[in-house]
């Protein structure tokens, strides 16, 4: 019996190191894809490639492809690995996550479409004719902090920013008050805080889609909780059904989307007409096919949720970074206070549309914010054909991905003198000249750059001179220094949000 048990023993411990040994083969084909192609790489990790750090959540997006990208500082390019697979994109199930079929996951000639058809919405027409709308939740905004302003009190501007951010976007989206300024129960504010606080359970989707994007879609699992599919679809259904049944009109974005879905285009003003010509674009180009996309009531709530996410959550931390990095330097702050008020006088004591497109220090402020925290920290794009790299024998493949970190590329000293510091001067009009043009990508670029690039910046605008000229931030207690990323979001976000002290400036 011992001989037997024995013999036993050594076939199973025969087969274990036939098995591993296989496994180690297979890791060790894989992982020579950038090898054999004479591309640099750092050395993988068996099983997840080069993204253990970032699945185990000890490092934010940003910090992770920088270090990627400092790795080989005097290369125009290197391989990564996920996993196993030397590239991989992120993909969804349209029909088992309706939410997902929106211009930032869809591709190909599905994408184009619909790209065509909403890029009329985002006209400078079509956004103007919304400033009145976020003119209002502005001067909620200064009300709900005059209290607080008189009494210097410390408070977390990342929160108190995705408050307002989240009521531009209900009055200009869903034509809805949300409320979120002032009610700390708004249900929109609740399910914003819910997709950007990702739980146990959202941490394992992200990890099972990175490894094996099969499994959710075999076993039907949404990486978007159903509560939250179910309240934006209702949302948005309910909204357009009493628009119709009532014959309601209103300027904003869920009317152009009605205009889509009924008439199959977007109606353009004498504004909208003189901006396509001056940019080259053709009506024909623009609409697209009619017969193209069927607008149902979850295409558009895709839309509107796309909308809702990338409108407050981006902009209320730049908002926040900026609030931050001012409070940090303000002799900056100082300097901004003044621009803005000179330009307000000029224009009749008001902050208006026109005013605020008549102030560049406060534009330098905001892309200096920007090049300093792009919310984007990469961007992903999929090659479309066979493509060789000029200069080089590198020949990119059909399907593969290119990764571009934006948050290294924009923290570079080749393009930006001491990138550590915090300096506006990097974007006057002669820093700018001087520079690559694509150094700078905090919205992306080409054709599927952000297409809300516009009605975000207004916003963040508005936002900021309004806070501005009533009150001044500086740091307190609760002030972290440096901030450090958070590791859960995909947004480039920080762990303890932006704690500054307020007080009401002495002239307002």
């Amino acid at each position: 019996m011992g001989v037997v048990l024995e013999s036993t023993s050594l076939e199973w411990l025969s087969v274990g190191i036939i098995l591993v040994s296989c496994v180690y083969l297979y890791y060790k084909n894989v992982y020579n894809f950038w090898k054999k192609k004479g591309v640099k790489y750092v050395e993988p990790v068996i099983p997840f490639g080069n993204s253990k750090e970032l699945l185990m959540l000890r490092i934010s997006l940003a910090e992770f492809f920088k270090g990627f990208y400092d790795a080989f500082p005097n290369d125009p390019y290197m391989g990564i690995y996920e996993f196993t697979k030397p590239d991989r994109g992120v993909t969804f199930d349209e029909e088992l996550e309706p939410l997902s079929a929106h211009l930032l996951f869809l591709t190909g000639s599905r994408w184009k479409n619909l790209r065509a058809k909403l890029t009329p919405t985002f006209t400078s027409g079509k956004i103007k004719m919304m400033y009145h709308l976020m003119e209002e939740c502005a001067q909620q905004l200064k009300q709900s902090l005059d209290k607080p302003a008189t009494n210097q009190q410390m408070m977390e501007m990342k929160e108190v920013m995705a408050k307002f951010t989240t009521d531009v976007i209900g009055t200009c989206a869903f034509g809805l008050q949300f409320n979120a300024i002032e009610n700390e129960d708004s249900e929109f504010r609740k399910m914003g805080r819910r997709v950007f606080s990702p739980s146990i359970r959202d941490t394992l989707v992200r990890i099972i889609r990175t490894a094996c994007p099969s499994v959710l879609s075999l076993f039907k699992i949404k990486s978007m909780p159903q509560e939250i599919e179910d309240f934006f679809v209702g949302a948005v259904k309910e909204t357009v059904e009493y628009r119709e049944k009532n014959n309601y009109i209103r300027n904003d974005f869920m009317q152009l989307l009605i205009q889509l879905k009924n008439k199959g285009k977007v109606h353009h003003d004498d504004e909208d007409a003189a901006e396509n010509l001056k940019n080259g674009s053709h009506q024909e180009e623009t609409h697209g096919k009619s017969n193209d996309i069927d607008f149902s009531d979850k295409l558009l709530a895709a839309q509107a949720f796309i909308f809702f996410l990338a409108g407050f959550e981006t902009s209320s931390t730049t908002l926040s970074f900026c609030l931050y990095e001012l409070a940090l330097n303000p002799d900056i702050q100082d300097k901004l206070r003044d621009s803005i008020r000179t330009v307000v006088n000029r224009h009749g004591g008001k902050l208006t549309y026109d005013s605020l497109n008549d102030m560049p220090y406060l534009d330098q402020v905001i892309e200096e914010t920007l090049r300093m925290h792009p919310p984007a920290s990469f961007l992903s794009r999929k090659v479309t054909k066979p493509y060789v790299v000029p200069g080089t024998s590198l020949k990119l493949e059909e399907g593969q991905r290119i990764l571009i970190s934006v948050y290294g590329m924009h923290r570079d000293a080749k393009y930006f003198p001491d990138p550590e510091r915090f300096n506006p001067e990097n974007f006057s009009s002669e820093a700018k000249a001087a520079r690559h043009h694509y150094s700078y990508l905090p919205f992306g670029e080409g054709p599927r750059i952000c297409i809300g690039m516009r009605f975000g910046l207004l916003q963040t605008k508005l936002g900021l001179a309004t806070l501005l000229l009533n009150y001044e931030f500086s740091v307190c207690e609760k002030t972290e220094i440096p901030l450090r990323l958070d590791p859960k979001q995909f947004i480039t976000s920080s762990r303890t949000g932006a704690w500054l002290r307020i007080k009401k400036c002495a002239s307002s």
